[in-house]
């Protein structure tokens, strides 16, 4: 196969995922994330300006159990108190994406009745030109996985 490759001048494709994802569990009806996880989120933005060449995007989920109180009210202060954070570390407002959502029991109640619950989900991931394949082999990133196609 490689022979039909050279032969014809194409070359097989590396792809991987490249990106930092931190999950926020909070306690029911509350908006403030601890310090803990602050530095976590610090720690991932940290790694993410490792990435050379991109600006870097984050999409921000924040969530609300239904059995919390004034659900919609609590995702938006939620969204609000990520996307400042964020902004403080240096991700341009333009590359912040929110999405509200509402969970059910069916979304995050284990078998055992216990909750699976994180009400903020931050994702942070490279924006390229023209790909980010060139990062998957930079010895300056590590790729969360790699897969040859």
């Amino acid at each position: 196969m490689l022979a039909l490759f050279a032969y014809v001048g194409i070359t097989p494709s590396h792809a991987c995922t490249i990106g930092e994802s931190i999950r926020i569990p909070l306690p029911l009806n509350s908006i403030d994330v601890s310090n803990a996880d602050r530095l976590r989120i610090a720690d991932a933005v940290i790694e993410a300006k490792k990435w050379p060449g991109v600006e870097i995007q984050a999409v921000v989920i924040s969530g609300a159990y239904t059995r919390e109180r004034s659900g919609e009210l609590i995702k938006d202060e939620r969204a609000m108190g990520a996307v400042a954070y964020l902004k403080q570390l240096g991700i341009k407002s333009e590359n912040i994406i929110v999405e509200k959502k509402t969970f059910t029991d069916d979304m995050v109640r284990k078998r055992d009745g216990t909750l699976d619950l994180y009400q903020i989900d931050i994702e942070l991931v490279p924006l390229c030109r023209g790909g980010c394949q060139r990062l998957c082999n930079d010895p300056r990133v590590t790729p969360r996985s790699r897969a040859i196609q």
